[in-house]
């Protein structure tokens, strides 16, 4: 009988706590998907509540921000308008008529002197 009894305390015990693992093991599992995710949603939340127009320019832009990040500084105007390739040519008319003829030490001062953040500011979730 006392074997009985153990019996029945180990299945209550078991009973319990298996519910209690399937829900941490669930928890981490969700916490790892969410994690591994989060630069999609990172990405794709920036143009969330914008126009495919704006969505688009804001393609562009980013990719003329990289474009100009590629050039090896310190580098004249010539330099930096002959390096960006890829953009749409309204950009490049824009940008090789906004930029300042000098030259530059670094992709930062190129985008203070077109009049953009040195360093862009963190998308907001």
């Amino acid at each position: 009988m006392r074997n009985w009894k153990l019996g029945w305390m180990m299945a209550l015990a078991l009973g319990l706590a298996v519910p209690s693992f399937s829900s941490a093991l669930a928890a981490g599992k969700s916490a790892k998907t969410a994690s591994s995710g989060s630069d999609e949603a990172s990405a794709t939340s920036a143009g969330a509540g914008m126009s495919k127009d704006d969505q688009q320019k804001l393609a562009e832009h980013n990719k003329l921000r990289m474009e100009i990040k590629k050039v090896k500084y310190p580098a004249s105007k010539t330099t930096i308008v002959a390096h960006v390739k890829g953009i749409k040519a309204d950009d490049k008319k824009w940008f090789t008529e906004t930029l300042p003829d000098k030259t530059y030490e670094s992709a930062d001062a190129v985008y203070s002197a077109l009049g953009w953040e040195a360093t862009p500011a963190p998308s907001k979730p």
